[in-house]
């Protein structure tokens, strides 16, 4: 079978992250996966294989293998589904027809909200889960169904994803960043462009372990980035929102407070940031 009949690498659900993975690899190594079908129609015009996939059909995916026998990475982008009564379907979907695949993995772009904490301390692959809201709470019950299936698991646990059209920066030039209280919230997040690397670098090694924290180098509070790229960009410095009204919104992830150690993540995976912080950002 020829290399680009033998794809070995699932790309399932192909957002803002995957589609930059898939841009780093070959084509022919890997499926990328979409629900919408015109999304995977312009996919093909580039020379990618793509097949439309709704992750928690257990057909579906039963098919996407069978046309595809060779997959043995399998990286779940896919958030955890809301409004219905298991918010981790497509985790226990996947999993129940990946688990009995020999030498299969999974990669999952989990979340750092799993951790839960919100009084400013450092967390890192030893601080125990414990989610405080739906949306954490869901991301942990996909990581335990990966983990109960026996299937082998790597689950990265991410920050706030920012790049092109998307973060701090254009929040603010389109007026919708919002601070919370004060600002003094410790924030972290990661370039689109050092995840897709991250994620290059972990499909090409095994074993690794469960869990990887991933984030750039430098924790920040969310006041200090707004002053920065307000002051760079001569933009007014953003309205405050208090905590209760952002707790009634909905918005959880404003209401973190952490500071994220990427230490081991930067050790297994041998890996030096292009932008160890925002700021690397702006004079790219």
């Amino acid at each position: 079978m020829a290399v680009r009949d033998a794809p070995h690498i699932a790309l399932i659900g192909g957002g803002y992250t995957l589609q930059r993975v898939a841009e780093r690899l070959n084509p022919g190594t890997f499926v990328i996966t979409s629900r919408d079908d015109e999304t995977c129609a312009a996919w093909r015009s580039r020379g990618w294989l793509a097949y439309q996939l709704s992750i928690e059909d257990v057909e579906g995916v039963k098919r996407l293998i069978a046309k595809y026998p060779s997959l043995r990475e399998f990286v779940d982008s896919v958030p955890p589904l809301r409004g219905v009564s298991d918010p981790a379907i497509g985790a226990r979907a996947l999993a129940t027809v990946v688990g009995k695949i020999v030498d299969a993995r999974v990669i999952y772009l989990s979340t750092t909200g799993v951790f839960g904490v919100r009084d400013g301390s450092v967390v890192n692959e030893d601080t125990p889960p414990a989610p405080w809201n739906s949306q954490g709470e869901a991301r942990w019950l996909s990581e335990e169904a990966y983990q109960e299936s026996g299937v082998s698991l790597t689950a990265l646990r991410l920050p706030a994803i920012y790049g092109p059209d998307r973060g701090v920066l254009f929040s603010l030039r389109a007026g919708t960043y919002r601070i919370v209280d004060s600002g003094d919230n410790w924030t972290n997040r990661i370039h689109v462009d050092d995840l897709a690397l991250i994620i290059e670098r972990v499909l090409a090694r095994r074993p690794l372990p469960r869990v990887l924290c991933v984030s750039d180098d430098q924790p920040t509070r969310a006041r200090d980035v707004a002053e920065f790229v307000c002051a760079r960009e001569g933009l007014p410095f953003p309205n405050s929102i208090s905590s209760s009204e952002v707790l009634k919104a909905g918005a959880y992830t404003m209401l973190s407070n952490q500071r994220i150690d990427n230490s081991l993540m930067k050790r297994v995976l041998d890996i030096s940031l292009r932008y160890p912080s925002f700021r690397e950002a702006f004079y790219s």
